[in-house]
């Protein structure tokens, strides 16, 4: 019976009447019966015709007068049945037929069962040895004497000799003194203890190369678990060996460098506790490396800049945004306070954020420089404003005695020129009004002073705004005290000419003023109005005019171009570089 495929076969098979039916299927003949029940049958036509209308068996083959099975049996396994039949009348079987046919079945069973396990030991010594070869480990078995009994190709490979040179010898007769005296003793704790061994060798070929191996050795016990030799594996770990030495190297490297580089290092986990410091860490906070082991972030931060960092650090581990360089206030060991700049990283493995990497430089020296620079910077501030403040004092103590010695003139061409005057010394009094004022001291916001210095213009010569317009069209300029002053002085001029001459006998008028940017930092600065205009025979040039001499050297001081248009009122433009905008 073929257990596997559920086929019944007949090996042997002799019978006069029938051929051999070849393997078929489990039917419900005798032989099926006796398979079934593992009893044995002496059936008789009367105990056939039984056993058929009970519905056991029924009839297949050529009818027989008698027929004998009995099974062959392996531990109480049934795995076959042993039969013979008699087609002649006279021919017939008794218990003793029976009794002699069970002794040869189990005879036969024996026999089976021995050629069967000598054929599966035979299949699994081709597959253990299959399997021994095809790893790439060395293997090897050796008995009590430390005499090599099997070896793989591989073993052949790492010792560099041939399988027949290597069998029943001892490693004493195939390696190297050094390593044949490490090997033994290894086998001999091994067979001594039976305990397993696990370690390291390294076997130094011909050609001057070594070759490292990882060997495990395990005890061999027979039934009685008695030690009667060893297996050993022995794994090529030469490149990892390599790999390890370059890596330990490249770290003596990195560790030197980052030693000498001065840069302060440190390596923390998701919880902020230190995992690595370098020595420059350690002294930049005041400990020793061994002290800052069981530290953590809230040792080394003040508690100034605590919460910053825990949040930007809590975000890094989140995989959210954070700025990774940024400066905060750390405390050393006493207590002292140090300022810091660090450059953080993420550490991952794989996409989980496991801790950070921090390079951290001292910048307290730094610090404290930019501290002295910004009292400096806030002290001559203070001084530059007062200074502006003064100027614009004194410049406003001018325009009043010009204002009371006017009171004691009486003709009216010297009252006008001491006026105008004062009108001046007011527009450069109020740039430096302007400069105290701002919290810019290099520059003004020139819209604002214009719109202050047209309002003083139109009070002081008693001009409504209702009947003359004002239109200042300045946004976004500023300029720097070298320009806003002889500016401010050109637009002083100008606008009080307006106010002046250019209304006579009109109701309604306007004064326009456009400073806007140009090109290449240059401006255009336009001051017009819609009244009678200029005579056309008016050289400006040459004139006669304080007022308008002053407009032509405050132009060539600024390095601009002056041009006039006459047609609806008087425009002057002026184009000039610009400091600030």
């Amino acid at each position: 019976l073929d257990e596997r495929s559920g086929m019944l076969h007949f090996p042997y098979f002799v019978d006069e009447e029938e051929e051999n039916p070849g393997p078929q299927p489990l039917g419900q003949g005798l032989t099926e019966y006796v398979l079934r029940t593992g009893q044995s049958l002496l059936a008789s036509p009367e105990v056939f015709a039984d056993l058929e209308e009970k519905g056991e068996v029924v009839s297949i083959g050529p009818p027989s007068i008698d027929w004998l099975g009995v099974p062959l049996k392996i531990g109480g396994r049934v795995i076959g049945v042993l039969t013979v039949q008699s087609y002649t009348e006279g021919v017939r079987y008794t218990e003793e037929e029976k009794n002699v046919l069970t002794f040869i079945a189990e005879q036969v069973a024996m026999a089976i069962e021995r050629k069967r396990a000598t054929y599966a030991l035979s299949q699994s010594e081709k597959q253990i040895r299959a399997l021994i070869e095809a790893i790439p480990a060395s293997i090897y078995f050796k008995d009590t004497e430390g005499r090599n009994i099997v070896i793989n190709r591989a073993y052949e490979k790492l010792v560099g000799k041939e399988r027949k040179d290597m069998i029943g010898k001892t490693d004493t007769e195939i390696l190297p003194p050094t390593l044949a005296e490490e090997c033994r003793k290894s086998d001999q704790k091994v067979l001594q203890t039976g305990k397993t061994y696990q370690g390291e060798e390294g076997l130094l070929h011909q050609n001057g190369e070594m070759t490292f191996f990882e060997t495990t050795k395990s005890p061999i016990l027979d039934e009685n678990g008695d030690i009667v030799g060893l297996v050993g594996v022995s794994r090529d770990i030469t490149e990892r060996k390599k790999t390890e030495e370059a890596l330990e190297e490249s770290e003596e490297r990195y560790r030197d460098l980052v030693e000498k580089a001065g840069i302060a290092i440190l390596i923390d986990d998701r919880g902020g506790n230190f995992k690595y410091v370098n020595k420059r860490y350690a002294q930049l906070f005041g400990y020793s490396e061994e002290e800052l082991e069981s530290q953590s972030i809230h040792s080394v931060v003040h508690p100034d800049d605590i919460d910053m960092v825990l949040r930007y650090h809590n975000k890094r581990i989140q995989g959210k945004k954070a700025p990774s360089r940024y400066e905060f206030k750390g405390v050393k060991k006493d207590g002292t306070p140090i300022y810091l700049e660090v450059d953080a990283k993420a550490i991952k493995r794989g996409k989980r954020v496991v801790g950070t990497r921090s390079y951290i430089w001292d910048i307290t020296a730094r610090k404290m420089a930019e501290e002295r620079l910004k009292a400096s910077l806030l002290e001559k501030e203070v001084l530059l404003r007062e200074i502006h403040h003064r100027v614009k004092n004194n410049l406003q103590i001018i325009s009043s005695l010009l204002n009371l010695q006017s009171r004691y003139i009486q003709d009216e061409p010297s009252l006008d020129m001491f006026q105008e005057s004062r009108q001046r010394v007011r527009s450069m009094a109020l740039v430096h009004e302007k400069l105290y004022r701002s919290e810019d001291m290099a520059r003004i916001d020139f819209c604002e002073y214009l719109k202050s210095l047209a309002s003083h213009l139109f009070m002081s010569y008693g001009v409504n705004s209702a009947s003359v317009e004002l239109d200042v069209d300045v946004n976004g300029v500023y300029l720097d005290i070298n320009t806003s002053i002889p500016c401010g002085l050109i637009v002083n001029e100008l606008v009080s000419n307006s106010l002046k001459h250019a209304f006579s006998g009109r109701e309604k008028g306007k004064i326009r003023i456009v400073l806007q940017p140009e090109n290449k930092n240059k401006f255009k600065l336009v001051v017009s109005d819609d009244g009678v205009g200029l005579p056309r025979s008016l050289d400006v040039l040459n004139t006669d005019s304080l007022g308008l001499q002053l407009v032509t050297m405050l132009v060539e001081q600024l390095q601009g171009t002056l041009s006039i248009e006459r047609n609806h009122g008087t425009s002057f433009e002026i184009v000039f570089q610009g400091a600030f905008k």
